[in-house]
C-alpha cells in the first residue's frame, strides 16, 4: 500500500476514533469499562497517575498484554507501538529501543527504576555490546515515556524512558490472609524453534511474601522469510544460531507495621549463543587480500541484581511517603569469534600461502551501585491542591573492556596482542529533584514544574592496555519542566509540556581508539560536551463511556549531538580514513501520533467485550552530517526516523474471561529516498554508490486467541504474518547499499505460529 493510501485510511479512522470517543461528552457517562487512558503510569512522573492525567504521552504495556500477545523478547513486545522500534543486527540480537527517532544510549532503560548497562556499537562484528538483559515472563508492565524525561530520570534519559517493572509476591496471591500460588507454563514459537518454560511459586505467611520465578528458553536463530529468494552467491538465509536463556527473579517482603514495609530482591539472567556466520565465509575482510575461510561466535550475556528497599508512611511535617532502595548490578557481555583466512608467509616474489586462524575474545562489563530515596508530601490549600515528589538519586558505576586477540598459526608479521579501547573508568553520579503537581480550577486545571540538578564526575584509569594520556572532566547541568493537563468536561480534556533533556558523553565517545595500519584511525575526544534538548509536546485526549483517544503533536530540538564524524585521510604512511564522535548541532525532530480504543458493545451493540483499537505515528526529521570528503552537511534527514505506521485491532473478551482474542492489521509506509541521508553510512556492509536500500511499504495481519478450558488452565495461540508477506524492517537494514546483496538474509519471518499452556494452582 502507498504511502497516501495509508495517510488517507488511516487518519479517517483516526478522527471517526475521537468522534465516536467523544460523541457522549455532555453526558459525562462514567466509564463501564477500562480505557486505555486508565492505565497507571508512576515513571512519567514518580507518582501514581492514569495517563489522562499526566502532560505527556506515554504507554504502557501490562502482564496481561504480554500473554495475550505472546510476547517473548523485546522486539515483540513494541510490535504494535508506532513510534517505539527496537534493532536486531543478527548475531547479537535484540539490541536497543528507538523512541521517535532516538535510539541507543540516548534512551534510557531502568528495572524496578535500575539504570541498565549501556550499549556499545563499533560497527565491527566481534565488538557490539547490547542493552537486552531482559526476561518477559517476569515482567508485570513496561512504560515507555516518549521525549526527553530528563528531570525525572536524569541523564541518558534525552530521547525517552522504558521501565520495566517486575512482578512482586501480592500480583499472585490473595488480597489479604495467608496464600500460596503455584504454576508451570510451556510455549513453543516457530520463529525462531524456541522453547520456552516458566514455573512460578509465591507464598504469604502472616506479614511475610516470598516469589520466585524461573524461565528457561531454548531457541534457534530467527528465521528470514521462507520465500526470500537469493541474489547471486549471497547467502539469503539467518546465520545458523543456538541460543539458550535462564532467567531468575526471587523476592522477599515483610509488612514490619501499618507504616513500614520493606523487601529483598535477586535477580539473575544468562544467555549463551552460539552462531556460525556463513554469510560473512567467502567475503573479503577490509585490508585483507584474502576471503574468510571460516567465521563463528560464541557469545554470552549475563546480569546479576540484589537490591534492598524500604517504603515508610509516615504523613509528617517533611512527608507523607518515603521509598528508599539500594541495588548492586554486574551486566557483561562477552563475544568471542573465531576466523580463518588464507595469508601470504612468503612475500611477493614467493608467495606462500598459510591457513591463518584467529580468536578475537571481547569483554564489556559494568558494575554498578545504585541509591535512591523518593519522598512526597500533600498540602491542600483553599485554591490549590500540592503534590510535591522530590528525592536524590547516586550512582557509582565502574566500566571495564578487555580485547584479547590471538592467532593460532601465528605468522611472522603478525603478534598475539591483548589491550582495551577505552580505559578503565569510574563514574560517579548525583541527582536532586523537585516536583510540584498544583490541582486547581476545582480540579479541572493540573500544573507540573519540575526541576532537577545532576552531576557526573568520571575518573580514568590508564594501564598496560590503554596507555593514551586522558584528562577527565566533570558535568553538571540543570533540567526543567512544565506541564499542564485541563478538563474541559468530564470526558475531553488538552495537555501541553515543555521539557529539557541531558545526555553526558558516553565513555566509548570520549575515549574509543583504534588503529588499523592503511585502513582506520579513530581518536578519542575526551573534550565532548554532553548533548542537550528542548521538546514541546501538546495533545488532546477523549475518555469516556465509550473509550479513549489521544492526539499528540511534538517538536524536539537537540544541541552538542553526538555522532562520529569523517575527518580525511592521514598525512602518514600507511594512509588511513580518521574518524571521531564530534559534537553537532541544529538536530530537529517533529510529528504526530494518535492512538484510541473504542467499545464497539457501548457505540454499535456489538458483543459486549468487542473493542477496536487504532494507532498511528508519523515523525521527521533533519540534523547535520558529515560526506565522505570531511565536510559538514546541514539540514539531512535522520536515518533513525521509521516510516509512517499504523496499527489497527479489533478485540474481544468475553464477558466470562474464560476466552477472547485480537485481530492486528500493521501498516507501515515505504521509506521515501528523499528522507534517506546517503551520507549516513551506519553498516560495514554499504556499497561504494552510497545508494542505500529504501524498505518498501508493507502491511501483515496477526491474531492471537486465548482459551481457559478450565479455571486454573489457560491455552494461548497466535498466528502472525498471515499473509505470509515478505518485508524488511527500516532500522534492521538502515545503512545497507540497495545493491547489497544479502538483503533478504535481514527479511523478518514470514508465516509463523505460537503456542503456550499455563497450568495455575
Amino acid at each position: 500500500m502507498s504511502l497516501p493510501a495509508i495517510q488517507k485510511t488511516h487518519l479517517a479512522l483516526a478522527v471517526m476514533a475521537v468522534v465516536a470517543a467523544t460523541a457522549q461528552a455532555e453526558e459525562a457517562l462514567p466509564a463501564t469499562q477500562a480505557t486505555l487512558l486508565d492505565q497507571v503510569t508512576v515513571s512519567a512522573t514518580r507518582t501514581e497517575q492514569t495517563l489522562d492525567s499526566v502532560a505527556s504521552s506515554v504507554d504502557v504495556t501490562t502482564a496481561d498484554d504480554i500473554e495475550k500477545r505472546m510476547v517473548n523478547d523485546i522486539d515483540d513486545l513494541v510490535r504494535y507501538e508506532p513510534g517505539v522500534n527496537v534493532t536486531d543486527d543478527g548475531r547479537t540480537g535484540a539490541g536497543s529501543f528507538n523512541i521517535r527517532g532516538m535510539d541507543a544510549n540516548r534512551v534510557k532503560i531502568t528495572v524496578d527504576g535500575v539504570d541498565q548497562a549501556k550499549a556499545f556499537d563499533s560497527t565491527k562484528m566481534f565488538l557490539r555490546s547490547q542493552r537486552n538483559f531482559i526476561d518477559m515472563e517476569s515482567i508485570k508492565a513496561v512504560e515507555v515515556v516518549k521525549g526527553p524525561a530528563s528531570t525525572i530520570h536524569g541523564s541518558d534519559a534525552i530521547g525517552g524512558v522504558v521501565a520495566f517493572v517486575t512482578k512482586d509476591p501480592a500480583d499472585f496471591l490473595k488480597p489479604e490472609g495467608d496464600d500460596s500460588y503455584a504454576s508451570l507454563k510451556g510455549g513453543y514459537s516457530s520463529a525462531d524453534s524456541a522453547f520456552t518454560e516458566t514455573g512460578t511459586l509465591a507464598n504469604r505467611n502472616g506479614d511475610l511474601e516470598s516469589m520466585l520465578i524461573y524461565t528457561r528458553r531454548d531457541a534457534k536463530e530467527t528465521q528470514t522469510h521462507s520465500g526470500a529468494d537469493v541474489t547471486g552467491d549471497a547467502r539469503g538465509e539467518a546465520d545458523p544460531k543456538d541460543i539458550g536463556i535462564n532467567n531468575i527473579l526471587g523476592k522477599l517482603q515483610y509488612q514490619i507495621n501499618d507504616a513500614h514495609r520493606v523487601g529483598l530482591t535477586a535477580e539473575w539472567r544468562k544467555q549463551n549463543s552460539d552462531t556460525d556466520l556463513k554469510s560473512l565465509v567467502g567475503t573479503q575482510p577490509q585490508g585483507n587480500p584474502s576471503p574468510y575461510d571460516k567465521f563463528e561466535a560464541d557469545d554470552s550475556t549475563e546480569r546479576k541484581r540484589l537490591g534492598v528497599f524500604h517504603e515508610w508512611e509516615a504523613f509528617t511535617t517533611a512527608f507523607d511517603t518515603l521509598h528508599w532502595s539500594l541495588n548492586w548490578q554486574e551486566s557483561e557481555t562477552n563475544q568471542i569469534t573465531v576466523d580463518e583466512m588464507k595469508v601470504n608467509t612468503g612475500g611477493k616474489l614467493k608467495p606462500v600461502w598459510e591457513t591463518q586462524a584467529r580468536n578475537k575474545d571481547y569483554i564489556y562489563k559494568e558494575t554498578s551501585w545504585q541509591f535512591d530515596l523518593n519522598l512526597t508530601k500533600e498540602l491542600d490549600f483553599k485554591t490549590a491542591n500540592h503534590l510535591f515528589s522530590y528525592g536524590l538519586a547516586f550512582e557509582r558505576k565502574e566500566q571495564d573492556n578487555l580485547n584479547k586477540t590471538t592467532y593460532v598459526q601465528n605468522p611472522a608479521d603478525e603478534k598475539n596482542d591483548i589491550g582495551r579501547y577505552a580505559p578503565l573508568a569510574t563514574v560517579d553520579s548525583v541527582g536532586i529533584y523537585f516536583q510540584d503537581e498544583i490541582t486547581l480550577l476545582n480540579d479541572r486545571l493540573t500544573v507540573t514544574p519540575g526541576i532537577r540538578y545532576d552531576s557526573f564526575s568520571p575518573k580514568t584509569k590508564t594501564d598496560q592496555y590503554y596507555t593514551t594520556e586522558v584528562k577527565d572532566q566533570s558535568y553538571d547541568n540543570w533540567s526543567a519542566k512544565l506541564g499542564a493537563v485541563y478538563k474541559f468536561t468530564d470526558v475531553i480534556s488538552g495537555f501541553a509540556q515543555y521539557s529539557q533533556g541531558f545526555g553526558t558523553p558516553d565513555m566509548f565517545a570520549m575515549y574509543f581508539e583504534e588503529k588499523v595500519p592503511g585502513i582506520v584511525h579513530v581518536k578519542p575526544n575526551p573534550e565532548l560536551k554532553p548533548e542537550k534538548s528542548d521538546s514541546i509536546e501538546v495533545g488532546l485526549r477523549a475518555n469516556g463511556s465509550l473509550g479513549s483517544a489521544e492526539l499528540t503533536f511534538f517538536y524536539n530540538q537537540y544541541d552538542n549531538f553526538i555522532e562520529q564524524v569523517y575527518l580525511g585521510k592521514s598525512n602518514t604512511y600507511p594512509v588511513a580514513g580518521i574518524y571521531q564522535y564530534q559534537n553537532l548541532d541544529d538536530t530537529k525532530i517533529k510529528g504526530v501520533e494518535f492512538k484510541g480504543n473504542l467499545w464497539l458493545d457501548e457505540a454499535f451493540g456489538a458483543p459486549v467485550g468487542t473493542s477496536l483499537k487504532t494507532a498511528i505515528a508519523w515523525s521527521k526529521g533533519r540534523g547535520t552530517l558529515t560526506d565522505a570528503n570531511g565536510n559538514l552537511l546541514e539540514d539531512e534527514p535522520l536515518n533513525s526516523i521509521a516510516p509512517l505506521t499504523a496499527v489497527i485491532g479489533l478485540g474481544y473478551d468475553a464477558p466470562s474471561e474464560n476466552w477472547g482474542g485480537e485481530l492486528m492489521w500493521t501498516l507501515v509506509a515505504e521509506k521515501d529516498k528523499d528522507d534517506i541521508s546517503q551520507n549516513d553510512t551506519a553498516s560495514d556492509e554499504t556499497g561504494p554508490n552510497g545508494d542505500q536500500y529504501a524498505t518498501p511499504g508493507y502491511g501483515i495481519v496477526d491474531m492471537t486467541t486465548y482459551y481457559k478450558p478450565i479455571k486454573d488452565v489457560t491455552l494461548t495461540a497466535g498466528i502472525f504474518n498471515i499473509a505470509d508477506k515478505k518485508y524488511w524492517k527500516w532500522d534492521d537494514v538502515r545503512g545497507l547499499s540497495s545493491t547489497y546483496e544479502g538483503l533478504n538474509r535481514y527479511t523478518q519471518p514470514g508465516r509463523n505460529f505460537s503456542v503456550s499452556v499455563k497450568w495455575e494452582i
